[in-house]
């Protein structure tokens, strides 16, 4: 019999999808994914972005919720207890250490049910966290029955935690890649990314907050003393920044041009139209944009405090890793990918085949082993009661 899963990720993200419905397609568990809010309205994206395609169960739940800008809000959940009694999971699957996993563990234990936290942070997380936070963190962290890390420096994270890495699962954060893939074998097709004479085009996606480092960006970019028509940063997103990072551009003379918002459906030809991605973030839990251009086979520029990098972003196979902190370093990194076509044939090469050693099928794996792992002791007492 397979094993029930609730699954209590805050709110739908086209991320995850991939993910879930694969689990409910395999039939090795049965997963309900309940969302704590059907959308995050304190986050800074268009409603529209949040929003569960199907393909496995899942209920929406409503939650109260604290705003912090440029951050996920806080969320406290309206009726999860009741959720949960009327799925009935052998096992619950929370993300992080919040209002909810606290509500989950006191339901889990009262009915002798297992508890596995799905977590996002890296050790670069805790500098963002109170000291109250932490100490949160490190009391629920070994009363957990097991854990999916979605980078693998969240399991160095979780050994700081004194978690032993054996109980851990990396299951690297999901996409939907098809749309990303087909990107990427047309641009091996035609011979990697170079354009010739023509300008190199430098891609940003995400949100314009200060965590994703724009400004620096902008400022190596002026930098790099790029002729006319040599290069061009492209912003994909919006954000309460927009009207700064515009303004600094102009004063900077840089060319920098802003894409606005782009749906999921439209950002493969968003990546297509690019020749190199930057992500430069000094905050940045994993980093999707970074699975999305890998997978298209875009040479990056990435920051070495992004879960992705190790994992998804490798320095020197198709990434050059920088301190977002330095932009000496962002704008030399900048100047080396522009004006050296090989370097962006060799990192976009190497972008394709580590997408390739990543996998949904072994993500979707990892995240059921922890699951199946955690309820061992469930199922056999299931069994006998039956």
């Amino acid at each position: 019999m397979p094993v029930r899963c609730a699954i209590l990720p805050p709110v739908p993200v086209p991320y995850r999808e991939p993910l879930f419905a694969r689990l409910a397609e395999r039939g090795r568990i049965t997963p309900r994914v309940i969302y704590l809010a059907e959308a995050q309205p304190g986050w800074d994206m268009r409603p529209d972005w949040f929003a569960a395609r199907g393909g496995y169960d899942h209920e929406l739940l409503r939650a109260r919720q604290r705003r912090r800008p440029g951050r996920t809000p806080l969320m406290l959940p309206r009726g999860l207890g009741g959720a949960l009694r009327r799925f009935g999971p052998d096992v619950v699957v929370s993300s992080e250490y919040g209002p909810a996993t606290w509500r989950a563990l006191a339901w889990c234990r009262a009915r002798r049910r297992r508890l596995v936290v799905m977590t996002e942070l890296t050790p670069w997380s805790d500098a963002m966290l109170s000291s109250l936070q932490l100490r949160v963190h490190r009391l629920l962290a070994p009363r957990m029955d097991g854990f999916v890390a979605f980078s693998s420096q969240g399991v160095a994270r979780l050994r700081g935690l004194r978690v032993d890495p054996a109980r851990v699962e990396v299951s690297v954060q999901s996409a939907d890649l098809e749309p990303f893939r087909a990107v990427g074998a047309e641009r091996a097709a035609r011979g990697g990314p170079d354009r010739g004479s023509r300008r190199v085009s430098v891609l940003a996606v995400g949100r314009l907050v200060p965590d994703k480092n724009l400004a620096l960006l902008i400022e190596a970019f002026a930098d790099c003393g790029f002729a006319d028509g040599e290069a061009e940063l492209e912003l994909c997103g919006t954000g309460p920044l927009e009207g700064e990072l515009r303004a600094l551009a102009t004063r900077l003379g840089a060319p920098v041009r802003f894409r606005g918002f782009a749906a999921p459906d439209e950002l493969p030809a968003v990546y297509a139209r690019a020749d190199v991605l930057a992500l430069v973030s000094t905050y940045e839990p994993f980093g999707v944009t970074v699975r999305e251009a890998a997978a298209a086979g875009l040479p990056m520029i990435c920051t070495e405090r992004a879960g992705a990098a190790g994992d998804v972003a490798i320095d020197g196979e198709n990434a050059l890793l920088v301190d977002p902190s330095d932009r000496s370093a962002v704008t030399e990194a900048l100047r080396r990918v522009v004006r050296d076509s090989g370097l962006r044939a060799r990192l976009s090469a190497g972008s394709l085949a580590v997408t390739e050693r990543h996998p949904l099928e072994a993500d979707v794996k990892a995240f059921e082993r922890a699951v199946l792992r955690a309820a061992r002791g469930v199922v056999e007492s299931r069994s006998v009661r039956a």
